[in-house]
């Protein structure tokens, strides 16, 4: 996965579930692994779930999620 792609959340939040968003960064948690996160932007849900404030979080609009969590479209 990479910026710009187009993905589908096939995760367990219900919050996200069927929601398609637009990849806008991939970064790796942890050093040593591949990258495996990718902050994405979902359309009407700034400022809800994974981007209320707190946690760095700025309700910008990106929500982290998991590449597990992803599914491209």
């Amino acid at each position: 996965m990479q910026v710009g792609d187009l993905v589908k959340f096939v995760g367990h939040a219900t919050f996200y579930k069927g929601r398609v968003g637009v990849i806008t960064q991939v970064y790796d948690q942890y050093p040593q692994r591949q990258r495996e996160t990718a902050m994405v932007h979902f359309a009407g849900a700034e400022g809800q779930a994974r981007d209320v404030d707190g946690l760095g979080q700025v309700n910008d609009g990106l929500h982290p999620m998991s590449f597990d969590e992803l599914e491209l479209v």
